[in-house]
């Protein structure tokens, strides 16, 4: 970056996309991203100067973290492995012993329930200890209360191992997208959350096959757990230094504060809200909707499989897509997409082999919500305000997850088999009046700053 004129530069409101350095009694303005200087509101402040363009650089300099970003997206998707069989592990050694499916998903809603108690304490543990230390003895934590298990068998004790492994677990979550988010580059950011986003779900995949091997009687499976969070960590610890840095911004920990992000970019929140309700519904409710229509439950096995598949593959070509254009647009788009795809639903899942190719894309153009999502909060949002809005982005999920399936059960008993397309029709298409006013509104506003 080239040294520029020396300027006076009073109150000052920059975006994210702009920073001042001062090098040897210079003051710099630099552009971090592929931005027009135009279009930034700032500059409207400085009228008195002439060639304001020429105090504006690009930052070609600024160069991805590779290594940060291989430890942590590494340590995740360890950590999904064990994500990945935490239900069925629990669920079937509950049955077991012989408890209801009433208990079975009570203990089930403990670990769900978690991350909403988690919420509020979550900015504030960040910058309080770290992201690395925290995902560091968050993994040691869950590993022994994994041990745990062994020790305390049976409903009460399980419930309250997975509530604390849901609040433990959700912010070592919050941490890590915190870490991935931050320590991308604006320009490349899109890919790089599509690469964890597909290593987090290639991850989860691979916990019912460990699961497989390992068994599910006896304690083979919480050794296995723990042994694979305390691996999880080892990455983490050889990257510690490479995390980025959290300051506590003297906040104290409140439902009022964690509401702001929600408040000032809620747009994300509903498209990860929107996916999650998609994805949950279609998980649990397609082997019902088989059942319910005479075709092979195996044969729909089969396609959440392919489902699965497609959310994973396709995710850096839309990474690729947001880094490239608006990813504003690039929501609306998918959303609108994933509404066609699934109100064609009964048209393709009896379709022999065609309905694998649909399903590979409504897995990869759904899930790329999650993406394009987290992008939006990644630009605008940095520090303990990240935290934040990463904290309510993962309640966004929680919440799709817990109120999703009632819906469609709901509306199954009134409408028979087609319940499931209607759900998922309703679930995409009541956000999408609301991302496209904000893709337009975003647009009117980029056009005037340019004018």
């Amino acid at each position: 970056m080239r040294h520029v004129r020396r300027l006076t530069l009073t109150s000052l409101d920059l975006p994210r996309s702009l920073s001042i350095k001062r090098t040897n009694g210079r003051l710099r303005v630099i552009c971090l991203s592929r931005v027009s200087w135009r279009s930034l509101p700032c500059m409207s402040r400085l009228p008195s100067v002439r060639g304001v363009r020429s105090i504006v650089t690009q930052d070609t300099s600024e160069t991805l973290p590779i290594a940060s970003l291989v430890a942590v997206i590494g340590g995740l998707t360890v950590v999904a492995m064990t994500a990945g069989f935490n239900a069925p592990l629990f669920s079937t050694r509950l049955d077991a012993m012989g408890y209801s499916d009433q208990l079975i998903g009570i203990n089930a809603a403990a670990n769900s329930v978690a991350p909403f108690l988690m919420a509020p304490l979550a900015p504030l543990i960040l910058a309080r200890y770290g992201l690395a230390r925290v995902m560091i003895v968050s993994g040691i934590l869950e590993a022994i209360l994994f041990l745990a298990c062994i020790v305390v068998p049976g409903f009460w004790g399980w419930t309250a191992i997975r509530l604390m492994m849901g609040f433990i677990a959700g912010v070592s979550w919050v941490a890590g997208e915190v870490w991935i988010t931050q320590a991308a580059t604006d320009a490349t950011r899109g890919r790089v959350l599509a690469i964890y986003n597909s290593s987090f779900g290639l991850g989860t995949a691979a916990g019912p096959v460990l699961l497989t091997w390992a068994g599910h009687s006896g304690p083979a499976p919480f050794f296995l757990a723990a042994v694979l969070l305390v691996v999880s960590v080892l990455p983490v610890i050889w990257a510690r230094h490479l995390a980025p840095t959290m300051h506590n911004d003297g906040n104290r920990p409140s439902v009022r504060l964690l509401m702001v992000p929600l408040r000032t970019a809620p747009v994300p929140m509903m498209l990860n809200l929107s996916y999650a309700m998609v994805f949950v519904a279609i998980w649990t409710f397609l082997p019902v909707y088989a059942v319910d229509t005479n075709y092979s439950v195996e044969h729909a096995y089969l396609q959440l499989s392919v489902f699965a598949i497609g959310s994973i593959v396709l995710q850096l070509p839309i990474g690729w897509i947001v880094d490239r254009g608006n990813s504003r647009l690039t929501g609306l788009a998918l959303l609108t997409a994933t509404l066609m795809a699934v109100a064609t639903l009964e048209t393709f899942v009896q379709w022999l082999w065609l309905d694998f190719a649909y399903f590979f894309i409504l897995g990869g153009i759904s899930s790329g919500l999650y993406v394009v999502a987290l992008t939006i909060i990644g630009a605008k949002f940095r520090g303990p305000a990240l935290a934040g809005a990463v904290t309510i982005y993962t309640l966004m999920w929680s919440l799709g997850a817990l109120i999703g399936p009632p819906i469609v059960g709901e509306i199954n008993d009134h409408v028979g088999p087609a319940g499931l397309t209607v759900s998922l029709i309703l679930f995409t298409a009541v956000f999408i009046p609301f991302v496209a006013r904000d893709w337009w509104r975003n647009r009117v506003e980029d056009r005037t700053s340019t004018s």
